[in-house]
């Protein structure tokens, strides 16, 4: 059983202001955790033990049954057939309800800028996750084609996650069907250090020769590689180096000038994690790993990235 409430409701229930119910969510005193609609869901057992803990009693209506099993129970002595609209599957989500808290009103679609692109509409793709259309989903391209920019989500009135969704959605598709470029950047990332495979020596080679170069316009400039306790750690999109090198030393130039303590790491210094973009968290989390262990071996105390 659980209790579903809004900040401003509860701050009201208690006579507290809004802010010291969201200092209690975020210290934990307050067991609550993100639920639909831009509410937060508890436990009945927390509620009824915050109104003890405040001489308080619970608001009248809040005792009512909420278990599913209970309430089908209940249905089913009252000769009234309980209805579903699918068979809930756990693929997408364990716990459906902020599906559910979809409107199907279309702000999403309005807000998405390639709504319309061969079919995409994020309303769509929620009401059939509703629907357990689990199969004709991940079949789409759809997923591959978002963004993830979150216009759609900044416009849901229901707060509806669709961003996370369609990143998860990315997550259940079988690695080898996956678009090519991306998981090829991805394997190549995890082989060689970046999206692009570029050799270590060969990309070594290509900071000294952009640094003598610079330094002719800023007199005794080097590119730090490896700098031990440099403050910054500088991760690098590896389409500059292999397209547009020269665009690296606007970066370096404002760093020269600024005196700002700064380094490149020799390998592993890949700052777009596709891993991320493709829905692979393992990867993920190998590639966020080996910036932290640069962050450490380098004794560096901030990370840039490029995007």
């Amino acid at each position: 059983m659980t209790y579903t409430f809004r900040v401003s409701a509860l701050a009201a229930e208690f006579g507290v202001h809004r802010n010291t119910i969201r200092n209690w969510i975020r210290n934990g005193s307050l067991p609550a955790r993100p639920g639909p609609g831009r509410q937060y869901v508890m436990e009945w057992e927390a509620y009824r033990a915050l109104c003890e803990r405040y001489g308080r009693s619970p608001r009248p209506g809040t005792d009512r049954v909420k278990d599913p099993a209970m309430l089908q129970q209940m249905a089913g002595k009252a000769d009234l057939p309980p209805v579903f609209l699918g068979r809930r599957s756990p693929t997408f989500t364990e716990s459906p309800a902020w599906i559910e808290s979809c409107l199907a009103c279309g702000s999403c679609a309005a807000a998405c800028p390639i709504s319309g692109v061969d079919g995409l509409d994020p309303c769509r793709i929620i009401r059939m996750a509703l629907l357990d259309l689990e199969e004709e989903l991940l079949a789409t391209d759809w997923p591959w084609k978002c963004t993830l920019c979150g216009r759609c989500e900044e416009s849901c009135p229901m707060a509806v996650g669709i961003v996370g969704f369609m990143r998860h959605i990315r997550s259940l598709r079988d690695r080898e069907r996956v678009p090519g470029p991306i998981h090829s950047g991805v394997t190549t990332c995890l082989e060689r250090g970046n999206n692009l495979g570029i050799p270590e020596q060969d990309f070594l080679a290509l900071l000294d020769d952009l640094g003598r170069e610079l330094a002719l316009s800023c007199p005794g400039f080097t590119v730090p590689v490896d700098r031990y306790g440099a403050r910054l750690l500088v991760t690098i999109n590896s389409k500059e180096p292999f397209t547009e090198p020269d665009s690296m030393k606007w970066w370096w130039r404002i760093f020269h000038e600024a005196g700002e303590s700064w380094t490149i790491a020799s390998s592993n210094w890949e700052g777009v994690n596709w891993g991320f973009f493709s829905g692979d968290d393992e990867a993920m989390r190998t590639i966020v790993g080996r910036m932290v262990d640069n962050l450490q071996r380098l004794n560096c105390s901030a990370l840039l990235l490029p995007e």
